[in-house]
């Protein structure tokens, strides 16, 4: 039987400046294949002198995004690891437009969960644990190249992603957004004061490919930094909602094992508090200035689902017990058929090929979204409001009334109002999620809390 190579499709400019990178560079392009998910991204082969060399082409997020970590950095971490034997995707090159980094597609899966032996799993998550104690133990030298400053002291350790992508944040944002803003303030007030070594290391921890037993590489490093080891641990909990990694406290006793680092309770909670609140900062301003490559709803879910984890992580710091609210309830606010009916007519639109059918199906969630808001919306609002007038003594007018009084009031009160405001921002997020129920692929986040973290 002859076998037939896949016609190559590209969609759109970025596919066209891709593609001819890859063959003005690297050789005859035989594979091109666009994820069909909310992060741009390629897997690709090319020949050149009768090899044929398998890619992942790692693509941007949009113009109006800004990560603390460039793809010059990224692709010099890279670097920086395989000379330090630390197993990662060589770099094969980087493309300026769109900015995207070409490197070398390595064998594996990601995902431990999928792994039916018991012991083998184990095996798997604790190489990768010690595999992480191994970095931190290098020396801030092995990574001169990405050009990051050292931290020296216990706030700049702990804080030094927060305080980078607080700033993004406040150059991106452009409106009150009290939610961030208690956010930074808490993490400022919170700091673990004996926690004073800087290491290298990715708060978005838990990403790694495998084959066997045996950990295949490591991936994903736009969030690297010098910091607090502990940070990496608890960004553990964030990956664990999509791809498990079972018992995290026995990891953190294996990693204290391997490292001789002693972890608590509260510093794991204080740090998933702020990474959960990093991906806030990133993610909160593209609510407001969204580009077409971007999935709208994908990263809304992202927003919601991290900061609520965030505030979670917060009450669990300081001991607070949670309340939950009402569950909204139907308000129609016009001829809600409207939104049902274009959900429909948009799952009926063709889509030849997965990325097409992404696009649709990502269209149908916004139609849902807005469904949802035309249902529940008046509810959720007057909902909002009354917190808000219970917590400051006067109610707003609006939605945007509420955000510029909240964002004042939390910027002139102190701790004693923490638990009055980590429970108002917690109401207010759940509520935020209910609204987001079915609404697209990142909705299996609604309704899910983080693996609690017992006593250590």
């Amino acid at each position: 039987m002859i076998e037939t190579q896949q016609p190559i499709i590209l969609h759109g400019d970025m596919d066209r400046k891709v593609f001819a990178w890859l063959e003005n560079n690297l050789g005859k392009v035989t594979l091109f294949a666009p994820h069909a998910r909310w992060r741009t991204g390629w897997d690709a082969e090319v020949s050149r002198d009768g090899e044929l060399r398998p890619l992942y082409i790692r693509g941007p997020r949009g113009d109006n995004y800004t990560s603390p970590i460039n793809m010059a950095q990224e692709a010099a971490i890279h670097r920086a690891y395989l000379a330090n034997d630390i197993p990662v995707p060589k770099v094969i090159g980087l493309i300026e437009d769109p900015e995207a980094l070409v490197l070398e597609r390595i064998s594996g899966i990601i995902n431990t969960g999928a792994i039916a032996d018991a012991g083998s799993r184990k095996k798997i998550r604790e190489e990768f644990v010690e595999i992480m104690a191994a970095i931190h133990r290098l020396p801030p030298e092995a990574f001169a190249e990405v050009g990051l400053d050292v931290p020296q002291g216990a706030d700049a350790v702990s804080r030094n992603l927060y305080a980078a992508s607080e700033a993004i944040f406040d150059g991106l944002i452009g409106r009150p957004w009290p939610l961030m803003r208690f956010t930074a303030g808490w993490l400022r007030r919170n700091v673990p004061q004996d926690r004073t070594r800087a290491a290298f290391i990715n708060p978005d921890a838990g990403q790694f490919l495998f084959e066997g037993e045996k950990v295949t590489g490591l991936i994903d490093f736009e969030m690297s930094s010098f910091g607090d080891p502990a940070a990496e641990l608890a960004g553990m909990r964030l990956r664990d909602t999509s791809e498990p990694l079972g018992d995290l406290s026995a990891l953190y006793d294996h990693y204290e094992k391997v490292s001789g680092d002693r972890i608590s309770k509260q510093v794991i909670e204080y740090h998933t508090a702020g990474f959960c609140g990093v991906n806030g900062f990133m993610l909160w301003p593209l609510a407001f200035t969204s580009t077409p490559e971007q999935d709208y709803m994908a990263y809304l879910n992202f927003a919601v689902a991290t900061a609520r984890w965030s505030y979670t992580a917060m009450a669990g710091h300081i001991g607070l017990q949670l309340i939950e609210p009402r569950e909204p309830v139907a308000r129609e606010m016009g001829f809600n058929q409207v939104g049902s009916h274009l959900v429909r007519q948009i799952g009926k639109l063709p889509a030849p090929d997965d990325q097409t059918a992404y696009s649709r199906d990502s269209a149908a969630a916004l139609a849902l979204y807005q469904q949802r808001w035309l249902t529940y919306g008046a509810d959720v609002l007057d909902a909002d409001l009354d917190d808000t007038a219970a917590l400051i003594g006067q109610r707003p007018t609006d939605q945007d009334d509420m955000m510029e009084k909240m964002e004042a009031f939390v910027l002139k009160v102190g701790p004693e109002y923490d638990a009055d405001l980590i429970q108002y921002f917690h109401n207010w997020l759940r509520r935020q999620d209910f609204l987001l129920t079915g609404c697209g692929i990142a909705s299996g986040f609604v309704g899910l809390d983080l693996q609690i973290v017992p006593e250590r």
